[in-house]
């Protein structure tokens, strides 16, 4: 007895019910179970209510035509697929052509034979049952691999996560190319881990050319892809693919929906499953694994994202020297003459000094902002008006890294320069800071913030500089504060058994002035006596 074939459920529509009864029996007396429909709406109607096999479509249609049924189903996901044989009434017709360019899959002449009817609804079947059946098994070989990823322990580190994750996929699955890469700023890339037959897996890597950057990036834009690379692609915008891939695809690495890497699979010719012959299956495997990246690496791409993207913002506003300088009055109490200026740094986008200046040191660029702005201070400093000093903000470590720059400014200012030390910074070794800025000619040390801690003290006691500035917190209306004016009058003793003198900051009334005078501080700067301000062009 002949093998029937495989089993199946297939709808017929055509609106002559004589003829769509003939097609009915013919297709029941082959074992296959039938359902009918006279009409575009009735069929679609039963499409959308229960699994359907194979669809026989007649073309011309009362109301939904053919063609019109065609492109419904192929723009729903479950019917995408469905195997859909048309009947017209000529094999030249324009109609079957719209009918194929739709997403039909086969036709047949009107009048309809019977037995090839049934034999090609018999092959759509067969091929449906296989694709089915390899659908399964990718599933199947998908699932393993996402289980085996999501068991590993992943590190957050995006790096040491790719890494495994392509290690992973070159060993259970056929690919013959697999890169992980990070969007970075703007559109670069940087590769985080690959894998190829010749090399193996690689952690890191050189960034991808711009162009192909570019082409990456705006693919990934859209979403998930596949490609099949030509000899065109390969030639005229080389280095996109590798050589030798068949089918490549792409799936794009979020964190909250923002885009800040990709997952490239490629498979060869030579590939031994079913990955060359179906980009969907490709595709989709590409999307699971990418869903890996996403879940442990997601979040930190997009820290060192944000990171990247600020460390390029200061490096500009550092190559445009985007900032200014400002100078601030330190005046003699007791004549109110101007005794020396206090370089100040201003950016030209508003941010606050402290706050530019803590970001610069938290993405390593702390050194180069403060060199920087020293150096525009002391430039501009030759444009000052009498002989006063020049004081500058400076941290011991770029006193200790930059001394040769350093000096070859000071010896052109021409002026007295004192460098302020902070005593919000750490001082390791005293004595070889205290051996740098003597070596840099005539400069002499004050101790920022006196009163506001306990290092400020040490600092004196260590550095012996020739001033130490009152912190403005206890400048801050010490006229009225006895217990201020007894914290001032213990370090004005404290600085004169040291060998130092005070400069008050902050100053802004003359009551603050006077009870500051009164407790024998030296000098002072604020307000009062003038606001930091740019020289005259």
């Amino acid at each position: 007895m002949d093998d029937p074939g495989p089993a199946g459920t297939v709808l017929v529509v055509d609106d002559q019910e004589d003829l769509r009864r003939l097609l009915a029996f013919a297709l029941r007396r082959s074992n296959l179970e039938v359902l009918e429909a006279g009409t575009g709406e009735a069929a679609m109607e039963i499409l959308l209510a229960q699994p359907v096999d194979v669809l026989v479509l007649d073309m011309h249609l009362p109301g939904m035509s053919g063609t019109a049924v065609v492109r419904a189903l192929r723009s729903r996901p479950e019917t995408a697929t469905l195997p859909v044989l048309l009947m017209t009434g000529s094999g030249s017709d324009r109609s079957v052509i719209e009918g194929l360019e739709a997403g039909a899959d086969d036709f047949v002449a009107k009048p309809v034979r019977l037995d090839e009817l049934v034999a090609r609804v018999r092959a759509h079947l067969r091929s449906r049952a296989a694709w089915t059946g390899l659908v399964e098994d990718e599933l199947r070989v998908r699932a393993s691999v996402v289980g085996a990823l999501s068991r590993m322990a992943l590190s957050s580190d995006p790096e040491t996560a790719a890494e495994a994750v392509v290690g992973e996929l070159a060993r259970r699955t056929e690919s013959a190319f697999i890169e992980v890469l990070q969007l970075t700023s703007g559109d670069r890339l940087q590769p985080l881990a690959s894998y190829s037959r010749a090399a193996g897996v690689v952690r890191g890597g050189a960034p991808p050319d711009p162009r192909r950057a570019r082409f990456l990036h705006a693919r990934a834009e859209r979403g998930p892809w596949v490609d099949r690379p030509t000899r065109e692609v390969t030639d005229h915008d080389s280095p996109i693919w590798s050589a030798g891939l068949e089918l490549i695809s792409g799936a794009p690495i979020y964190s909250d929906e923002v885009l800040v890497g990709l997952l490239l699979i490629g498979v060869s010719n030579d590939t031994t499953g079913s990955f060359h012959d179906r980009p969907a299956k490709l595709m989709a495997a590409a999307i699971d694994y990418a869903s890996i990246l996403t879940a442990v690496a997601g979040s930190a791409l997009a820290n060192r994202r944000e990171t990247g993207a600020e460390e390029a913002r200061l490096k500009a506003v550092l190559a445009e020297r985007a900032f200014h300088i400002v100078f601030q009055p330190i005046v003699d109490l007791e004549t109110r003459d101007v005794v020396g200026h206090e370089a100040l740094t201003r950016f030209h986008d508003g941010t606050p000094p402290d706050i530019r200046f803590a970001d610069a040191t938290r993405l390593g660029l702390g050194d180069d902002f403060e060199l920087a702005a020293i150096l525009k201070a002391m430039d501009e400093s030759v444009r000052l008006p009498g002989n006063g000093f020049l004081s500058l903000n400076v941290s011991p470590a770029v006193a200790l890294r930059s001394v040769e720059r350093l000096r070859a400014s000071v010896n052109r200012v021409g002026r007295q320069i004192v460098l302020e030390l902070t005593e919000h910074v750490p001082i390791d070794d005293y004595l070889q800071l205290r051996t740098a800025i003597e070596s840099l000619g005539p400069v002499q040390i004050a101790v920022d913030d006196a009163g506001a801690g306990y290092a400020s003290m040490r600092h004196i006691l260590e550095l012996r500089p020739a001033f130490a500035k009152l912190d403005i917190s206890l400048v801050r209306d010490i006229d009225s504060d006895e217990l201020r004016q007894a914290m001032a009058a213990g370090i004005q003793y404290y600085a004169l058994r040291t060998g130092c003198r005070l400069i008050a900051e902050g100053v802004e009334t003359e009551q603050e002035a006077d009870t500051l005078r009164a407790l024998g501080v030296d000098f002072a700067q604020g307000y009062l006596f003038g606001r930091p301000e740019p020289l005259p062009a």
